[in-house]
């Protein structure tokens, strides 16, 4: 598989209301926050548009990619049906990334066999992500556009690294817990999404490049993605604690 990906871009708030996720507690998750080990090479990509469609009912997202990707002029007409739906487009903040492993692959394994690929209406698709669990900042509300004062918290398995080179828009609980904003639905970072009382968000300028790899240790590929009432994506790139779920949070 020559081309496995093609203008790849980050999972970011997946459709998931059709999904039925439970909870990090029904679901049983529980991950060391430790860095998680990345492969000796990594192939780092500037980022492209992202073309992505989940199957509902194996829960996994896929990307166009491999050897017959669907062209960006046949995109907008595309209609998948069920089990599959379009993601949501998004505006992604990072400036590269690189991925290394579809879910359900070996952990021993070596290039084009670490990306699953699959075909789809006549085009190839790369298996990228696998949703796990969901849970609430400040009450449940709607998991795509969370209600002011509310966050949604979205872990996924996602063997992908992301880097940041300029500046970051940074939330924080203020008890130790930090995240970098990934996307946007407007192409503009707003400072003024309403967040949980004790959060905050503000723009910071990096004196190096800034890059978030999968928590769990050893082989694991856990990411947290929290969604503000914005329509802001954020990668957790600090834990306050060692494992996650922390019996703190609320």
């Amino acid at each position: 598989m020559k081309r496995y990906i093609h203008q790849f871009a980050i999972f970011t708030l997946l459709l998931f209301q059709s999904c039925g996720l439970k909870t990090a507690k029904e679901v049983g998750l529980h991950f060391s926050t430790e860095k998680s080990k990345l492969p000796d090479t990594l192939n780092w990509k500037k980022i492209g548009f992202a073309k992505e469609i989940i199957n509902q009912k194996e829960l996994i997202v896929v990307i166009s990619g491999g050897s017959n990707p669907i062209p960006l002029d046949k995109w907008d007409a595309f209609k998948p049906t069920f089990p599959y739906t379009k993601n949501i487009d998004r505006h992604l903040l990072f400036q590269k990334t690189a991925f290394y492993r579809s879910p359900n692959t070996e952990v021993n394994c070596k290039d084009a066999d670490c990306i699953k690929q699959r075909e789809y209406k006549n085009y190839t698709w790369v298996e990228m992500a696998k949703p796990v669990c969901v849970d609430y900042i400040g009450g449940k509300t709607d998991m795509l556009k969370p209600e002011k004062g509310h966050l949604v918290i979205k872990t996924i398995q996602k063997c992908q690294t992301v880097m940041f080179t300029d500046s970051i828009f940074q939330m924080t609980d203020n008890k130790g817990n930090y995240y970098v904003m990934h996307a946007t639905e407007t192409g503009e970072p707003s400072l003024d999404a309403v967040l949980p009382i004790g959060w905050t968000l503000k723009k910071v300028v990096l004196k190096e490049p800034l890059i978030i790899s999968p928590f769990g240790g050893g082989n694991e590929c856990f990411y947290n993605i929290v969604g503000d009432n914005l329509g802001q994506g954020y990668h957790q790139y600090i834990f306050a604690d060692n494992v996650y779920p922390s019996n703190n949070m609320k």
